[in-house]
């Protein structure tokens, strides 16, 4: 269970850190946006981007790619990064014994 917990601790992490970008972005310009996920994405590693809509579209399915993954990468990055912060924090929880008494 320390996995999940360490995991969950690098995505919180992750998606604070995108999110103070987009703030600092967003006083260097005058205008605050949220970095999207796909752009997010795009910027560390635009090679790896295009190869996974390659094999997705070519091998899987090109309605995968429109219907599922396009949306999900329009999402603000920190959003995309917080929700599975969440999910392995909650997997990962230390749980209280019970004492018998």
């Amino acid at each position: 269970m320390w996995v999940f917990r360490v995991l969950g601790w690098i995505f919180l992490f992750s998606s604070l850190a995108v999110l103070v970008g987009d703030a600092v972005g967003g006083l260097q310009t005058g205008t605050f946006r949220f970095v999207a996920a796909g752009e997010l994405w795009y910027r560390l590693d635009a090679g790896s981007l295009n190869f996974m809509q390659a094999i997705t579209q070519r091998y899987v399915s090109a309605w995968l790619w429109d219907s599922v993954f396009v949306p999900a990468l329009l999402v603000p990055a920190f959003v995309f990064l917080l929700v599975p912060a969440v999910i392995f924090l909650v997997l990962g929880r230390r749980r209280r014994r019970q004492r018998y008494f």
